[in-house]
């Protein structure tokens, strides 16, 4: 049962079982009854904002992996972004290690700038010849 079905269950009863709703008490128990009909009202609408925020992240998400795929290359290994451990030498692979974060980054095509900024922590790498 949800909450808005309990809440709706709560004032059921209350009308259900001749509820008093003129004495002090009974003008408390229904605003406190409104209060937590309010409150369902406003968990739900959340919810749904929670529900489309985690559907643009996860598009987000895609896009982000789409665009590391295509600076980067496909990746497979979780240390490394690139084929850099295949025995096939069909193509060069540059394996660069952060000094800042120590995060290794991979290349099929060594970049033609000097430095680049590292794709964890966004700090400049200078590279070697």
């Amino acid at each position: 049962m949800t909450v808005t079905e309990k809440v709706a269950y709560l004032k059921g009863l209350m009308e259900g079982l001749d509820f008093q709703a003129d004495t002090k008490e009974g003008k408390i128990i229904k605003l406190m009854a409104d209060i937590l009909g309010d409150l369902a009202e406003e968990v739900i609408s959340v919810q749904d904002d929670v529900d489309d925020i985690n559907e643009y992240l996860e598009a987000l998400d895609e896009d982000l992996t789409n665009v590391e795929e295509e600076l980067f290359g496909e990746c497979d290994d979780e240390d490394c972004c690139c084929c850099c451990d295949d025995d096939d030498d069909e193509e060069d692979c540059y394996e660069v290690t952060c000094p800042h974060c120590g995060n290794n980054i991979c290349f099929e095509e060594m970049p033609e700038d000097k430095t680049f900024p590292c794709p964890a922590c966004s700090k400049e790498i200078p590279l070697e010849d």
